[in-house]
């Protein structure tokens, strides 16, 4: 495992080693029950900043410092199993659209935003800190750990989080206005087809074919560079730049 890898390991399990702290900062109930006091809580700041960072760094928040990521990328060590993304893609979206217009009701009902308070409902910034909490944390932990055992690498990824849209969605703005951001590039000419690029990804991405038809960009990328560090050719390599 390259330098690189080593590094983005250690920061996701970190993160997920974290989770007790921070599980509240991505809540999506705190999201709403924030939005009906008209309170931006910890989720709603961290979800809008996630929006922001994708606008120059895509999905790079998922590859490197996602607290499930790390989760599920455990998982990965006791079920490498890729996943057909297609078929579960579009139930994070069916999640995503009701759950964030009903944020955007209960904040008008509220009368728009009177506070913003990135430790509402924490015990001096802590998340886990009493029964209650601990049982909602192990429960989010099983969930993440049954859809990995059961389909496959990063599963939640693809199927149920509520993060993901946020940053899909100012992806595709950044793809839009064509400005300089963090993205994959590729020298096709020098591969070889020997799929190590598409077996390492932990998002299940058919890399190898989007290298023959020079088109590296999908929603799916969480720009983690496995794909780079494999390749014996390297074909892939980072780019700040702009494009599509």
């Amino acid at each position: 495992m390259k330098k690189r890898q080593k590094l983005r390991k250690g920061l996701i399990i970190g993160m997920f080693l974290l989770f007790p702290v921070t599980i509240y900062y991505f809540s999506p109930v705190l999201f709403l029950e924030g939005a009906a006091a008209g309170i931006l809580a910890g989720s709603a700041v961290i979800f809008g900043l996630q929006f922001l960072s994708s606008l120059v760094l895509g999905r790079a928040f998922c590859g490197w410092i996602c607290p499930a990521g790390g989760l599920q990328e455990i998982a990965i060590n006791f079920r490498d199993r890729r996943v057909r993304r297609r078929r579960i893609r579009w139930i994070k979206y069916l999640i995503w659209v009701p759950w964030f217009t009903f944020f955007i009701f209960l904040l008008l009902q509220a009368g728009g935003i009177r506070q913003v308070d990135p430790l509402w409902r924490t015990q001096n910034g802590v998340s886990v800190s009493d029964i209650y909490s601990l049982i909602i944390y192990l429960f989010i932990v099983l969930i993440f750990v049954i859809l990995s055992a059961t389909i496959g690498r990063r599963a939640g990824c693809h199927s149920i989080c509520w993060m993901a849209p946020f940053m899909v969605i100012g992806r595709k703005i950044r793809n839009i206005l064509a400005w300089p951001s963090l993205r994959l590039r590729a020298e096709k000419e020098k591969c070889i087809q020997c799929e190590s690029c598409t077996n390492a990804c932990p998002m299940s991405i058919e890399v190898m074919d989007l290298v023959q038809v020079d088109k590296l960009e999908t929603q799916d990328c969480i720009l983690c560079g496995s794909c780079v560090d494999v390749c014996p050719k390297e074909v892939i390599h980072f780019s700040f730049s702009a494009g599509k």
